[in-house]
């Protein structure tokens, strides 16, 4: 199966009304275009959301003004190139045929067809348990039988559950409650994975393909990589550090599905700026990930000469780093537990609440420059120094055998929140942890206190808790970092007073932070605040806790400002440092990268005495370095947005 890089996600959705449809189209053109821009794969329409195909189908509604064949005139034009195609079917989105067969509609618990803006894409989406499934089978496979295509992309695989007759009869026959909407949910969710299943069959092992929103877990043993759609201008840069932690760690290859847009998807008029693209781009090649970067053609025009001279500029590039790129791996050392629940990757609004714990959670790590993974439950621990369970990770039987195991071996674990607690909820979990659990916090306002000496905090200072969780003390023979303090109240309403304002009054007598040996339990959720409020204390809590369990990190630095980022990747004899100083900064609704910022006199030390030379990369030039107390130390020459280092260390260590 190829290798996947500089990649283009091409959306094609065109409304019915171009009547000078591909006037200005070349196939030829359409290729060379990819090819000077150094465009290695593309994702390429077959069938849009509109539902019209744009290829001579027997099965399908052609585009009205179409002619010829586009799509396998692009397929020919660009394997003449090298560039490899897949195949694009929007899936959950048919607005041609759901016009024509109401039936095949999904309706919702309201009884609507029909709801929401009707000027945006998923006011009206498709049921796979009806004749839509066998519709779309037969186009995929007429597709992948008359065309060379090197793949299929599957879009739109929203799980919206579905209330029509066919299903309700279905789900009662099958002795659920059709009345039940997470019975219903989860029904809908299986008909969307059968679809896929029957869909492999058609691609079987040789051909690429991705189930888009289906989520990376469901997508065991059925995608063949994985693409991280992400336009973060719109979605947030938290987005992607957490999809990448999690989607590198699922044994198969990663893009980071970016767009050239300003807004959003189908924004023709907005270009993002070259800075802003290579930031993305960056952001994928320190994170051991390859790029891919959407784009929407015009439908008379074809390819926009602006949009693949940047696209070009930015994957030269990208290019002239592969020789240390191809193959590298993500170093990390912290292992984030993925809480149940959470459905990385999956297309649905409905996000878990676990999900913006993990945003959270990469943030601060990231902020702090600690290279770490997440990983689920049934996932490898032991390549990991400190597992973090964040905020709401009770411990099953198999994540309870696997801490022991952690322990057992010198391992430590921070956690935070409801974390550690048995699946119950009634105490902690495992005899190490050596505290007692108290119950869930039942208060709105309270604080903290650090007792063990800090320099990042005032010991006599309460720090505001912005999201409870539990009240804990420490046994015999724990350490005491943080106390608990009550407020005078909770915020409430007493019928003659609003109680907004909720001073600290004194200690509670319980603990906020205790450390049992090699684990360590905060008692509040701190990710959800971190992600909620940005407290910058909650950060030094985990960085002190980090610090005392991991004194000998992969990274250190000096003088690198937090919201620069610093990761390593590895390959062979190699250590590849990365170092990102430009940041987004939020203006209006959008997060903008407009120009880059530069960074002086950063030190960065990467673990590991063993080294030939330290150069930078793609032009070679030597760095000075010292060997420290068993790290290498590296002074930085000037960052310009993104500098790439690489470390040689001897063979055979």
């Amino acid at each position: 199966m190829r290798t996947l890089k500089r990649a283009v996600h091409l959306d094609f959705h065109t409304m019915p009304n171009v009547k000078d449809f591909a006037e200005h189209f070349d196939a030829g053109q359409f290729a060379r275009t990819l090819k000077e821009a150094r465009v290695e794969f593309i994702n390429v329409f077959a069938k849009c959301n509109l539902g019209f195909a744009y290829y001579r189908t027997d099965i399908g509604i052609p585009y009205p003004y179409m002619k010829g064949d586009m799509l396998g005139e692009i397929v020919e034009e660009c394997h003449k190139e090298g560039i490899g195609v897949a195949a694009y079917f929007n899936i959950g989105i048919d607005h041609e045929m759901a016009r024509k067969r109401r039936d095949w509609c999904v309706l919702n618990k309201d009884g609507q067809v029909i709801s929401g803006d009707r000027t945006g894409n998923f006011f009206r989406l498709m049921c796979l348990n009806s004749g839509y499934k066998d519709y779309m089978l037969g186009m995929i496979r007429e597709v992948v039988e008359r065309y060379p295509v090197d793949g299929v992309f599957l879009d739109c695989l929203v799980t919206n559950p579905c209330y029509g007759n066919e299903c309700q009869e279905e789900l009662q026959a099958c002795g659920k409650d059709p009345l039940d909407h997470h019975e219903v949910d989860m029904f809908t969710r299986q008909k969307v994975n059968d679809f896929c299943w029957e869909v492999k069959k058609i691609t079987g092992d040789e051909l690429l393909l991705l189930p888009n929103g289906l989520g990376h877990i469901h997508c065991d043993g059925l995608g063949s990589h994985i693409e991280i759609e992400c336009l973060p201008g719109a979605w947030g840069y938290d987005y992607f550090a957490a999809q990448a932690a999690y989607s590198r760690t699922l044994g198969k290859q990663v893009l980071y599905m970016t767009g050239r847009f300003h807004a959003s998807w189908g924004d023709f008029g907005g270009l993002k700026t070259k800075a802003s693209l290579e930031y993305d781009c960056w952001d994928a090649i320190m994170n051991g990930i390859t790029t891919s970067v959407g784009d929407h053609m015009h439908p008379r025009d074809g390819l926009d000469s602006s949009v693949y001279r940047r696209i070009g500029e930015v994957y030269r590039d990208i290019e002239a780093y592969e020789p240390w790129t191809e193959g590298a791996a993500a170093a990390a050392e912290i292992a984030v537990v993925l809480p149940p629940g959470s459905d990385l990757g999956a297309n649905n609004p409905r996000f878990p609440k676990g999900q913006q714990v993990l945003y959270a959670a990469a943030r601060m790590l990231g902020e702090l420059k600690y290279g770490f993974n997440i990983v689920e439950e049934r996932g490898d621990f032991s390549f990991y120094s400190v597992i973090i369970l964040p905020d709401e990770v009770t411990v099953t039987p198999i994540l309870k055998e696997k801490l022991e195991r952690h322990l057992a071996a010198g391992g430590s674990v921070i956690s935070t929140g409801f974390s550690g607690l048995n699946t119950e909820r009634t105490q902690f979990a495992l005899e190490q942890w050596n505290m007692e659990y108290v119950g869930p916090d039942p208060r709105n306002a309270s604080y903290f206190n650090m007792i063990e000496p800090s320099e990042q905090f005032d010991s006599e200072f309460p720090y505001a808790v912005y999201k409870q969780g539990i009240q804990l003390r420490g046994k015999p023979g724990t350490v005491r970092l943080a106390a608990d303090v009550d407020a005078y109240s909770n915020k409430m309403w007493d019928g003659f007073h609003g109680y907004y304002y909720t001073p600290p009054a004194a200690a509670s007598g319980l603990d906020a932070a205790v450390q049992s040996g090699r684990i360590v339990q905060i008692g509040f959720q701190l990710f959800g605040g971190y992600g909620e409020n940005a407290y910058p204390e909650y950060k030094y809590l985990i960085r002190h806790c980090l610090e005392k369990l991991l004194p000998d990190p992969l990274i250190k630095h000096e003088g690198i400002p937090s919201t620069a980022r610093v990761t390593v990747t590895r390959k062979d004899q190699l250590d590849i440092l990365h170092v990102k100083a430009t940041y987004p900064e939020l203006r209006g609704r959008y997060n903008v990268i407009e120009e880059h910022n530069r960074l002086h006199d950063g030190i960065v030390y990467v673990k590991g005495g063993d080294v030939k030379a330290v150069y930078t990369a793609p032009d070679r030039t030597p760095v000075p370095f010292d060997i420290v107390d068993g790290y290498a130390k590296i002074r930085l020459p000037a960052v310009n947005g993104y500098l790439m280092t690489v470390i040689e260390r001897s063979a055979g260590v």
